[in-house]
């Protein structure tokens, strides 16, 4: 997929550049992938876009899962604040190996690539049956969603 998002000679498209090709792309029969969720995810992880402030209910299992969609970047940020608050040893041995991962791709000359099988949200409420959780972060495959959408569920 990452070849969808590159110009000849390996420069990045922007983000208005690289929605036409995605969308073919996401609409063959042959893609796995749900087209206007991915397009979601790929809004949140492109900076050169307002795609802010995007809050969907995904549904998992027969839980819902409702939060703002976030970067990959974002994500890291917040879980490492996360693993800060619980174990400092922890947040410096992931802080490492993420300085590692952005080193090698610095050493590339590229970002490091963004893993596409995962969705990132923040303000997250995990409901199932009548059990809800407030979390601060939360990642999940994207193969795992079965339904979508956007805004937030009523309370009653």
């Amino acid at each position: 997929m990452a070849k969808v998002f590159s110009k000849p000679g390996g420069s990045a498209l922007s983000w208005g550049d690289a929605v036409q090709p995605a969308l073919r792309m996401l609409l063959q029969p042959e893609a796995r992938l749900d087209p206007y969720l991915e397009m979601l995810r790929l809004g949140a992880e492109h900076e050169d876009i307002e795609a802010r402030d995007i809050v969907v209910i995904l549904a998992l299992g027969g839980a819902l899962v409702t939060g703002t969609l976030v970067s990959t970047d974002t994500w890291e940020r917040l879980h490492l604040r996360q693993l800060g608050d619980h174990d400092d040893i922890l947040r410096r041995v992931v802080r490492h190996a993420i300085g590692h991962l952005d080193e090698a791709a610095e050493k590339r000359r590229r970002p490091r690539e963004i893993d596409n099988r995962f969705l990132h949200l923040r303000d997250v409420t995990y409901r199932s049956g009548r059990t809800s959780y407030a979390l601060p972060a939360w990642r999940g495959p994207i193969s795992a969603v079965s339904g979508w959408t956007l805004g937030e569920p009523d309370e009653d």
